[in-house]
């Protein structure tokens, strides 16, 4: 019998190879494996007998990378309570190989090599591959540090990024060095890394802000003024919007309409995200959660631990015991 076992229970890569399975078993194991590694995943539509097919996933920083090589097969995803961990995620994918059909909340994609798009676990989404095979690889990113940073990617999944645009290619480019070099990285490296990923998801145009150039340029320059600010506790909406030279109002008006928050509302919330990031990473262990809560731009303790309770519904400590877990 053939022992399944989740990535995140273990410290050990999660791996499948259809090739060392018998045939007439493959169709039921790759099915149950998919199930096993992602909870909330079901397979339809597999042959009976897929002549290739592999998963493999390895524990990435707070995250997980995956590669995948997929036989014709459609899958779709239902967030449940078992899907918990899966549903706190963000992916991030890169087609490799063939081609995926991608839809999530009435969009969809179809992938082709070199294409990156994004998925969100919080959400129903189906994947499809027609004919051949696909090779893809994503990385799943908690969701804090995806969506709390740039919270106008939840309209953004399951639409392939502009792969002329430079700053989807420098997306791109990271994500494929990325898996040559992962097995070589030690955990802190996977750490970093990660966290620069999650950052770099603000590089690329979205469709959606290309549609008024003035907007995009105030949004990005406004969470990247934040973000490079961030550690000041003396960092103010008027200060934002100063640095712009436009008014706060005008400023809020835009944030509101693109983002859903005011820019003082931005600047707590990016605070609140970094600070879950850095209770999570190992480079961060030797500081207490004073020195975080400081490191964000937070001046009190007791306001950061009830701020960080309301977002995250756990204290800070409670946050950082699941990086030893």
């Amino acid at each position: 019998m053939i022992k399944l076992e989740a990535l995140g229970s273990a410290d050990a890569p999660a791996a499948l190879d259809l090739q060392a399975i018998e045939e007439p078993r493959r169709a039921e194991i790759w099915a149950r494996t998919a199930g096993a590694f992602f909870p909330g995943l079901s397979v339809c539509d597999l042959r009976a007998s897929p002549s290739v097919g592999s998963m493999r996933g390895r524990k990435f920083g707070s995250g997980q990378l995956w590669t995948i090589l997929s036989p014709p097969v459609r899958v779709s995803y239902v967030p449940t309570s078992s899907s918990h961990g899966l549903a706190q995620t963000f992916s991030l994918m890169l087609q490799l190989q063939g081609s995926t059909l991608a839809a999530q909340d009435r969009r969809s994609c179809l992938l082709r090599p070199r294409d990156v798009c994004m998925i969100d676990g919080r959400a129903p989404f189906e994947l499809e591959v027609h004919d051949g095979i696909s090779h893809l690889m994503f990385v799943q990113i908690p969701r804090h540090m995806a969506v709390g940073r740039y919270p106008y990617l939840e309209k953004q999944t399951a639409a392939a990024l502009d792969r002329a645009e430079p700053g989807t290619q420098l997306l791109s480019n990271v994500l494929s060095n990325l898996l040559e070099a992962a097995p070589f990285l030690e955990e802190e490296q996977c750490a970093a890394a990660l966290v620069s990923i999650a950052q770099l998801l603000g590089v690329p145009k979205v469709p959606m802000l290309r549609e008024c150039e003035e907007i995009e340029k105030r949004v990005h320059a406004a969470l990247a003024f934040i973000d490079s600010e961030l550690a000041d506790p003396g960092l103010t909406a008027s200060r934002v919007a100063q640095a712009q030279g436009i008014s706060r109002r005008r400023l809020d008006e835009i944030l509101l309409r693109t983002l859903g928050t005011s820019v003082t509302a931005q600047i707590w919330n990016r605070r609140l995200a970094q600070a879950a990031s850095d209770l999570l990473d190992p480079r961060q262990a030797s500081k207490s959660i004073t020195q975080i809560a400081f490191g964000v731009g937070f001046a009190d303790t007791a306001h950061f631990t009830r701020a960080f309770k309301r977002r995250y519904h756990c204290t800070p400590r409670e946050w950082r015991s699941r990086a030893v877990q």
